[in-house]
C-alpha cells in the first residue's frame, strides 16, 4: 500500500515555502505516491472490490496526502487544471470527503495525473547546477555576519547569486559590485571620512568610488603620522588592506561594469572569483564575534 507520511509533507511544504524554488523532486516523488495508488486501487478493482468504499485509514494515509501535496504543487507553479481537481470543492477533494469507491479513486487518480501532465505542457524549468545550489544553500551561513553589520548589502547580495545560479553573468557582477559599494562607504564611514563637494559637506553616498577611496588613503597617511605603536600598525594594516581591496575591486571590475563601453561576456569562473573577491572583502570589514570561527 502506497504511503506518504506526515513528515514528507512538512519537508515538501518546508522546501517550497522557505527557498522560493519549485520542488521538481517533490513533484516526481507526488507522481510516483499517484501512480502506486492507482494500481492498489486497481488491484483492489481486480479482485471484485470495485464497488467497496474505501476505508477511513486508506483516505487519511493515501488520499488526504496526495490532495495536500498535489495542492501545493498546483499554487507553486500555478498548474490550473491540477488546481480544479484538488481544491476544497474540487471533485477530487468532495469525493474523498463523502467517501468513494475503489473505482472512483482509480478514476480520480487517473486524471489527477492527466491534468498534472497537461500543466506541465504548459510550464518552463530552470536548471541549477547542484554545486550552485550549494552555494545558494550556504550563502545564510556565509554572510550572516556581514548582513547582521552591513544589513543594507543583503538584497543584492541574494540578486548577486541567483543571477550566478541562473547563468546572469553581467548581472552577478554588477550586484557584487553594489555590495563592494557598500562595504567601500562602511568603511569611510567607520575610518571618519569627510567630505566635502564644492566647500560644502558631502555625505559620503553621494561620492563617487574615486573621492571615497582617495578620502581613506588620507585616513592612511593620517595613520602613518601617528607615534609608533600597537594602535598606529593596528590602524594602518586595517587601512591599507581596505584601500587596496577597494582600488582592485574598482580598477578590475567596477568601473567596466558601469558603462557601456564594452561588451562584457564573462564566463562562470570569472563570476565565481567576483563573488569570493567581494564576499572576503566584506568579511575583512565584518570580523567574526570573539570565539567564533569565520
Amino acid at each position: 500500500m502506497p504511503f506518504v507520511s506526515e513528515n514528507d509533507r512538512f519537508q515538501v511544504w518546508s522546501l517550497l515555502k522557505i527557498m522560493h524554488f519549485y520542488d521538481v523532486w517533490g513533484l516526481a516523488a507526488a507522481l510516483r505516491h499517484i501512480n502506486e495508488a492507482e494500481a492498489y486501487a486497481i488491484k483492489i478493482c481486480d479482485s471484485s472490490g470495485r464497488d467497496e468504499k474505501v476505508t477511513e485509514k486508506e483516505i487519511q494515509t493515501i488520499v488526504f496526502p496526495i490532495l495536500a501535496i498535489a495542492r501545493i504543487h498546483a499554487e507553486k507553479a500555478h498548474l490550473q487544471s491540477t488546481m480544479d481537481r484538488v481544491w476544497d470543492n474540487g471533485p477530487f477533494n468532495m469525493a474523498s470527503k463523502i467517501g468513494m469507491t475503489y473505482q472512483e479513486l482509480k478514476s480520480e487518480l487517473i486524471v489527477l495525473r492527466q491534468a498534472i501532465e497537461a500543466d506541465l505542457e504548459k510550464r518552463d524549468f530552470v536548471f541549477i547546477h547542484p554545486d550552485k545550489m550549494k552555494l545558494l544553500f550556504e550563502m545564510e551561513d556565509d554572510w550572516s555576519r556581514i548582513w547582521e553589520i552591513i544589513h543594507k548589502s543583503k538584497p543584492d547580495t541574494k540578486e548577486a547569486f541567483y543571477c550566478y545560479a541562473l547563468e546572469r553573468n553581467t548581472a552577478a557582477v554588477y550586484h557584487s559590485m553594489r555590495v563592494a559599494e557598500f562595504g567601500l562607504r562602511f568603511i569611510a564611514k567607520k575610518v571618519g571620512v569627510k567630505l566635502k563637494d564644492n566647500g560644502k559637506p558631502q555625505p559620503i553616498e553621494h561620492a563617487t568610488w574615486n573621492k571615497v577611496i582617495d578620502g581613506i588613503k588620507t585616513k592612511i597617511a593620517a595613520a602613518r603620522a601617528m607615534p609608533h605603536g600597537p594602535r598606529r600598525n593596528r590602524n594602518l594594516q586595517f587601512y591599507s588592506n581596505a584601500a587596496e581591496n577597494c582600488t582592485y575591486i574598482r580598477d578590475i571590475w567596477r568601473n567596466e561594469i558601469s558603462h557601456t563601453r564594452k561588451d562584457f561576456n564573462y564566463n562562470e569562473g570569472e563570476v565565481l572569483g567576483v563573488l569570493i573577491r567581494v564576499r572576503d572583502f566584506m568579511r575583512f570589514l565584518c570580523p567574526p564575534k570573539k570565539g567564533k570561527k569565520p
